[in-house]
């Protein structure tokens, strides 16, 4: 009989090596590139049976400690203030992008991102909790703050749609969209905060399609499995180039039926994907989700027709490294 669930061994085992299997719904990359910047193709795997009980917020340290090492992990700094100061500035304004719909971002695990930038010295007035609306994030659990004092939270629409992104349409690629002006007039940096999360057109929801939250117009966008869109998106100049830091938030995930929530689909695996490189965090997620549906005795993404396709075409495109056997895996 297969395991219920994906345990941190059998995860590491799958994807640690470099010579094995590939996902059937998740191809190798041979053009992709690697080493193109600090951190590329480097994803940090923090886990702790803890965090898969629930009730979160009690675990607030652990997760702090845990992001803390992830970063050390990842620039090679001796702590985790320096860490994290290595890559974020006083100066910078953060925006950390949250996923709000379906099986949301944890509050306690963006509380712990946020923990970790106060301890390098980022001002809490220029840390931005955000998605599109302030409605879904209210209901995620986030607590709205429009103010000018202390850690800030809204969505790029408060309550009439459209009010809060650019007028004038930019274009990317195939895409042509109004972007938030969270993003545009206010953000220096940007840090995906996404949900290991299945997705029924683009496969995998992670760290890269976090980012239509971030244009008026995702509707127009999911032909095709989202492909070649959301690798347009996070190539435009107002994503990719203040992108700096994705964590994925894996303490629990769904591997079916997303991206609606379906508790019947949800798994406990007590554990987050920390990475510079996007591209490379959403391929070792698009991994470890696949496996979890093998487990359950379900067809691959590939064979239902939905293989994640965007997160190749950001590898092919220099966004990250999408070829799993230049990835490494560094677990805490």
């Amino acid at each position: 009989m297969p395991p219920d669930h994906t345990s941190r061994r059998e995860f590491l085992k799958l994807t640690g090596a470099g010579a094995i299997a590939l996902a059937a719904g998740c191809k190798a990359d041979t053009t992709a590139t690697s080493g193109a910047g600090r951190g590329r193709g480097r994803v940090v795997l923090g886990h702790d049976d803890a965090l898969a009980g629930g009730q979160l917020a009690k675990h607030m340290d652990l997760m702090t400690r845990m992001l803390g090492s992830a970063v050390q992990k990842l620039t090679g700094k001796t702590t985790a203030a320096e860490a994290w100061g290595s890559i974020f500035s006083p100066k910078d304004t953060v925006g950390i992008k949250v996923n709000c719909l379906g099986l949301p971002t944890s509050p306690a695990v963006v509380r712990a991102i946020v923990n970790c930038l106060l301890e390098a010295s980022v001002p809490p007035e220029r840390i931005i909790i955000w998605d599109r609306f302030d409605v879904e994030l209210a209901a995620a659990g986030h607590k709205l703050n429009r103010s000018r004092s202390g850690v800030r939270c809204y969505g790029t629409d408060a309550t009439t749609y459209g009010s809060g992104y650019e007028r004038e349409v930019e274009s990317s690629g195939s895409i042509g969209s109004c972007f938030s002006r969270i993003v545009t007039r206010e953000c220096t940096a940007l840090i995906t905060a996404s949900v290991l999360k299945d997705h029924n057109l683009a496969g995998v929801s992670g760290a890269l399609k976090n980012f239509f939250g971030a244009i008026h117009n995702p509707n127009k966008y999911h032909e095709q499995n989202c492909d070649p869109y959301v690798a347009d998106v996070v190539a435009h100049r107002h994503i990719g180039p203040k992108l700096r830091l994705a964590v994925c938030d894996a303490t629990r995930g769904q591997y079916h039926a997303g991206p609606a929530r379906h508790p019947a689909y949800a798994w406990k695996f007590g554990g987050l994907l920390v990475s510079r490189d996007a591209v490379a965090a959403d391929r070792m997620g698009c991994d470890l989700l696949e496996r979890e549906r093998r487990a359950h005795g379900l067809d691959s993404l590939a064979a239902e027709k939905r293989p994640a396709k965007h997160i190749l075409t950001a590898g092919e495109r220099g966004l990250g490294v999408a070829d799993l056997e230049r990835i490494e895996v560094v677990e805490l």
